[in-house]
């Protein structure tokens, strides 16, 4: 592995939970002497990725806020749903929540809060949630593709049992393309209390990039779920083909 290549690791290793991380736990992760350790996190702070929290801990650095606020500028996904969301919340009532697929793991990238909303929707931005529970997650896994379901079963059995969902390849792919045949996702309590969502799923051509969902508490069901569950997958198709690529690119 190069150089470049560990000290981008120490990223991945706050990525996986360690928000505070001492040179220490850097030597032991990357099997690096301490005084490596030392240098890698140098490099990484010299340029804003990470900063002293404390004599001896690391935390991530201000240049991670200048990059979400770039991506935040400049995001196509972003782009395409912005007044959509907004627009869909106005006539619904619900929180909309917009989310790409990242990995193995979804990632919510935007939340537009409405009268009926819970008071915690679950999903936050930049927030890494898992693919088996919640219409928001669901209606991404719906449509991963039979190597990545067969990944998802080799690294997450255990989670699928927790879930109640089928943790054999074949009888999940079975599962997951009933859900897609259906179109739009809907689940009840699974990630918070009293909350009720319904998802579509998000592609750009044949690229699946993540869900639009709308979340409610549970006494604040809208007063007509088809007319909301309608507008909802309009709401998807209207920023499908705000992404839909040229021709040129196709």
């Amino acid at each position: 592995m190069s150089t470049i290549a560990k000290v981008l690791q120490i990223l991945q290793f706050i990525r996986n939970g360690h928000a505070r991380l001492t040179a220490k736990e850097v030597a032991k992760f990357l099997d690096v002497s301490l005084a490596t350790a030392y240098r890698y996190l140098a490099e990484l702070e010299s340029i804003g990725l990470i900063e002293r929290a404390s004599i001896n801990e690391y935390v991530l650095g201000p240049t991670v806020v200048e990059l979400d606020h770039l991506i935040r500028l400049n995001d196509p996904l972003l782009a395409a749903a912005g007044e959509i969301m907004e627009d869909l919340s106005a006539r619904t009532g619900a929180t909309v929540l917009l989310t790409r697929l990242h990995g193995l793991k979804v990632v919510c990238i935007r939340e537009v809060r409405g009268p009926l909303a819970p008071h915690v929707a679950g999903y936050e931005r930049g927030r890494a949630m898992p693919l088996f529970r919640g219409a928001t997650s669901k209606a991404i896994m719906a449509n991963l593709s039979n190597e990545l379901l067969a990944k998802v079963v080799q690294q997450h059995a255990r989670e699928l049992r927790a879930a109640r969902l089928p943790a054999s390849c074949e009888e999940l792919v079975l599962a997951m393309a009933k859900l897609r045949s259906a179109g739009v996702c809907f689940t009840r309590n699974e990630v918070n209390r009293d909350t009720q969502a319904w998802a579509v799923p998000i592609h750009q051509g044949k690229k699946l990039l993540g869900s639009m969902s709308l979340v409610y508490s549970g006494p604040s069901s809208p007063a007509s779920p088809n007319v909301a569950v309608n507008a909802l997958v309009r709401a998807g198709r209207r920023v499908e083909g705000r992404l839909a690529p040229s021709r040129a690119g196709q």
